[in-house]
């Protein structure tokens, strides 16, 4: 189960649905500027840089509906990744043919998605740890110090390559989308 909602602060159990939390938060029509910034996380110039660069589109009345949150979530989510014009690009390849409502519906098919894939799904299916140990157990005896430092470091390096190859392939697909 993911602690926290993607792209936000918000710590919570999502057994009832993103939708109802969703529908919960925007049962007052929208969302002020401070309201956003709370439950992101990010600053006021952000997300007002956002709307200005027009990434999001601008609040109405001074307030964001469900799907400029969810862009402005998305966005936050993946912008140590992604470009925000990517992020962008990928909201308007569903919404050339979902329409309004695009943004809403893809954070909320990712959240269930989240919901549905174990925690620990890449390293749960290719026994990261149980491999790593034979290699290491191999060259140092198990139990000692020097064998877990070689693990711990290891390890990050095989994440890091394994994210590497992860990202190469998102941008391959990204770059597929037209």
């Amino acid at each position: 189960m993911i602690r926290f909602l993607p792209g936000t602060t918000v710590e919570m159990n999502i057994d009832h649905g993103i939708q109802d939390f969703l529908n919960s938060l925007f049962a007052a029509n929208g969302l002020v500027l401070s309201q956003v910034l709370q439950l992101t996380g990010l600053s006021a110039h952000t997300i007002q840089n956002w709307v200005k660069r027009k990434f999001v589109s601008p609040p109405v009345n001074k307030k964001y509906d469900c799907d400029q949150f969810c862009t402005i979530v998305m966005i936050n989510m993946m912008n140590d990744i992604f470009q925000i014009d990517q992020v962008t690009q990928m909201i308007r390849y569903v919404e050339t043919l979902c329409g309004k409502g695009a943004p809403t519906l893809i954070y909320t098919c990712f959240v269930d998605l989240l919901r549905q894939v174990p925690g620990d799904a890449i390293r749960e299916a290719t026994g990261i740890d149980d491999i790593i140990g034979k290699v290491v157990d191999e060259k140092i005896p198990g139990g000692l110090e020097a064998g877990d430092r070689l693990k711990k470091v290891l390890k990050i390096m095989l994440l890091t390559h394994l994210s590497a190859e992860i990202k190469a392939e998102a941008n391959q697909l990204l770059g597929a989308l037209e």
